[in-house]
């Protein structure tokens, strides 16, 4: 079952990274997105890069993370200059743009906006890549608040974590969550996704009866708040 709400959450709409304009890289997603997005930017065509996030409520996660295996790194006031610090040093990346200010998930979205449109850049297609718990809630956000033209949206979760019980199916990537917060993270957001676009935050994103069955199943064993509807969000 928490298989099932992983591979909901974490949207990947294409197999493998295809070129694109700009790719985003949100400051929530944890240190094996970066690997990802460092690969691909190797090999891949992206024309522009933007590190997303201020210092929010993963920020203590994320630098206590790189700290125990990069301690020179983690020091850099923000998410966007710990990502930029990391693929500069691990994977020769440098010349990203940043964004430095932005605390939550509307926010990020809007506050990469505004540096893109200082930038005069204007997507065709954009890549939009954030840890799995959190990958539709960013599509959300993006369709319901982006205007700077009409790109082409791709949304490819920066990790997939795999369940076996109540502990990962592999040994996790550096870096990863440990299991009590990824679980706790997957559990907050179907009720997100229902709720906030009535509040005016996001759009509506369509769920599946069988994610909704498998969390209404979890909450008793993980806790969680009870969805306010047992129907698709967008239905």
């Amino acid at each position: 079952m928490l298989n099932t709400l992983a591979a909901f959450l974490g949207r990947r709409d294409v197999p493998s990274l295809p070129p694109a304009d700009v790719l985003v890289l949100f400051g929530g997603c944890p240190p094996p997105g970066w690997d990802l997005v460092g690969s691909f930017l190797k090999s891949g065509d992206v024309r522009h890069v933007i590190l997303v996030g201020g210092a929010g409520h993963t920020t203590p996660m994320l630098r206590a993370a790189v700290a125990r295996r990069y301690p020179e790194l983690a020091a850099a006031p923000t998410e966007a200059d710990i990502m930029a610090a990391y693929l500069a040093s691990v994977h020769g990346i440098t010349g990203c743009l940043l964004e430095r200010s932005s605390a939550n998930c509307g926010n990020n979205v809007t506050f990469a906006e505004r540096v893109l449109r200082d930038e005069g850049i204007t997507p065709s297609r954009m890549i939009l890549v954030q840890d799995a718990a959190m990958q539709q809630r960013m599509d959300a956000v993006t369709r319901h608040v982006w205007t700077l033209g009409t790109p082409e949206v791709i949304n490819f979760a920066g990790t997939q974590p795999r369940f076996a019980g109540a502990a990962y199916a592999s040994t996790p990537h550096w870096g990863a969550w440990d299991i009590e917060h990824c679980i706790t993270l997957l559990m907050g957001e179907v009720p997100r996704l229902i709720e906030y676009p009535a509040r005016g935050f996001q759009a509506p994103t369509d769920i599946p009866s069988s994610v909704l069955s498998a969390y209404e199943q979890l909450l008793p064993i993980y806790g969680g708040r009870p969805a306010m509807e047992s129907r698709p969000a967008g239905g």
